[in-house]
């Protein structure tokens, strides 16, 4: 708001209309008398003209008062009205926008460099029950978060009870503590705009909490009790496993999630830790007591990291922390690592080169996925293969704008090194919708054999590892997601500069790396593919690719 308006009387105030005074029959007929017979002194005419002419430059009133300079209803006299418009027609005029823009100053095109990136300032300590603690102040917003990140996961689920990861995590927290069921820890939570949740990954279990600063001794405390002393009632086990069932039930329901699931089953092994799903039967045998045994092998203080980031003092933290798991003891025996498979990739000439047809009768839409084994992570390969990842993917990339965009072949589609774990290799996996899957795959396999036959352009590969750098930022873009990334390194064992080697990684690769690391990692004729779509329809096309097909149940 403009001061000069601002501090401007208004227009009725410059006007000054008479005011009715209170009814009375004398009073009625004398007003209306006045009104009539009312002649203005020739002062107040310009004052009200300057004055609401003034006004209208700044859009408060219509032009016709700024012209009229009184009320519509009180017409001047017509040499008034050219006196009036003679004023305003002196009043300045706004510049064009063309003058506007030649006033401005030059753009600049100096600019100084910004802070080299640098991992936050943190406090790292060990309680005497062996947890590690990292703790990063955030004074931003009046907010704190927490995450416990304890070693297990799925992977730590018995092969006759898969899923137990999972539902031991949920009824974890909708069950409450103790001291705090269900229902009860719920309430707190809601009077103070708090959160509590709690998950398993394939590595690990992650419990995390957030709430107002002025609010985190207390759900510190709430959180302490839900990892230390859960409840874990049997109704809340009935309903997470009700749950579970109704999406297994489910699970075929998106025909475009298929092939991939069944993609990564083919190549680890149906009974794998990295690929195994859960059955129904394997679920509903799940009990409380199986809960309770998972979570006193897996969830204890030393085999467990604590991150807690924002708006509080380190000391006075450290001291809440102590006093909130000073009653997690630490077993006797030593932690035991997640169970991997001897070797993490079965033999692979059941699959390789070969083509699964999932039938989905009546479907008109056919889905695709072809991988193969990938990488580990840190591994040399994962700097020139993440480039080449780039070039693959994206409006501008190679899959995108040629199976696409030119050739028309396919609704999405993407492919790329999308998992680099860290104890086993990922998947080299592209996937895609088509309404024409032979010509779609034959296309695919001809941007993949280009890719290991031919060193890229010095400029593709320049534009893609920009792309990679810039995504290399958004891993500094708050504190909360730098403290996540610094407790999971911290809990698997990656070096916590791994980041700054990356970036440096990134940085050197040329083109000669990028087409050197295809020919070791991309092998298009060995590729597994999946199809998932209407057999009937799709045998006749797929057969022109000289691939063996081979049917493929779902279960």
């Amino acid at each position: 708001m403009a001061p000069a308006v601002a501090s401007l009387p208004s227009s009725q105030s410059l006007t000054r209309p008479l005011k009715r005074p209170r009814q009375s029959a004398t009073t009625s007929r004398h007003y209306a008398r006045l009104q009539c017979s009312c002649q203005w002194p020739d002062w107040r005419q310009k004052a009200a003209a300057a004055g609401a002419a003034l006004l209208a430059v700044h859009g408060i009133v219509s032009p016709l008062e700024a012209v009229a300079g009184i009320s519509p209803s009180l017409n001047p006299a017509p040499l008034q009205q050219q006196q009036q418009y003679q004023q305003v027609q002196q009043l300045p005029t706004a510049p064009s926008l063309a003058e506007v823009v030649a006033r401005l100053p030059p753009l600049p095109t100096d600019f100084p460099p910004l802070p080299p990136l640098a991992l936050p300032k943190y406090q790292q300590l060990t309680l005497k029950n062996g947890l590690r603690v990292f703790l990063l102040e955030d004074h931003e917003l009046p907010v704190v978060r927490g995450s416990l990140l304890m070693r297990g996961g799925q992977r730590a689920s018995p092969a006759d009870k898969v899923g137990l990861a999972s539902l031991s995590a949920a009824v974890q927290r909708s069950g409450g503590s103790v001291q705090h069921p269900g229902q009860a820890l719920d309430d707190a939570l809601e009077d103070r705009a708090a959160s509590i949740e709690g998950g398993a990954g394939g590595e690990a279990i992650g419990m995390g909490w957030q709430c107002l600063a002025e609010d985190a001794p207390e759900v510190l405390s709430l959180f302490a009790e839900v990892v230390t002393q859960p409840a874990l009632p049997q109704d809340k086990l009935d309903l997470a496993k009700s749950q579970v069932l109704n999406a297994l039930e489910h699970r075929f329901d998106n025909p475009s999630n298929i092939p991939a699931r069944e993609l990564a089953k083919l190549i680890y092994g149906r009974d794998s830790v990295f690929a195994r799903d859960p059955t129904p039967q394997q679920i509903a045998g799940i009990t409380r007591q199986d809960l309770q045994g998972f979570l006193t092998t897996w969830e204890r203080p030393d085999a467990a990291v604590l991150g807690i980031c924002g708006d509080f003092d380190s000391l006075q933290m450290k001291v809440l922390v102590e006093a909130a798991f000073e009653g997690w003891q630490r077993p006797a025996d030593q932690p035991t690592p997640p169970p991997l498979p001897s070797s993490p990739l079965p033999d692979q000439s059941g699959v390789a080169g070969r083509l699964f047809l999932v039938d989905l009768p009546g479907s008109t839409q056919t889905t695709i996925a072809v991988g193969e084994p990938g990488i580990q992570m840190l591994d040399p390969d994962e700097y020139p293969l993440d480039v080449l990842d780039d070039m693959f993917n994206g409006f501008a990339g190679r899959l995108f704008n040629r199976v696409r965009s030119r050739e028309g072949l396919a609704y999405s589609i993407s492919g790329g090194w999308s998992s680099t774990p860290i104890d086993h290799p990922g998947l080299f996996m592209a996937t895609a919708e088509t309404a024409k899957p032979a010509a779609l795959l034959a296309a695919l396999r001809g941007v993949l054999e280009e890719a290991a036959s031919t060193a890229p352009p010095e400029e593709e590969v320049q534009r893609a590892k920009q792309a990679a750098l810039n995504q290399f930022v958004f891993s500094f873009a708050s504190r909360s997601a730098q403290l996540s990334r610094i407790i999971s390194f911290d809990l698997v064992g990656i070096p916590q500069d791994y980041v700054f080697k990356y970036r440096g990684g990134i940085e050197q690769v040329q083109p000669g790396d990028v087409l050197a690391a295809a020919q070791r990692r991309l092998h298009p004729a060995q590729q597994t593919v999946v199809v998932a779509g209407d057999a009937v329809s799709l045998r006749p096309q797929l057969r022109t690719l000289g691939l063996p097909i081979q049917s493929l149940e779902l279960r």
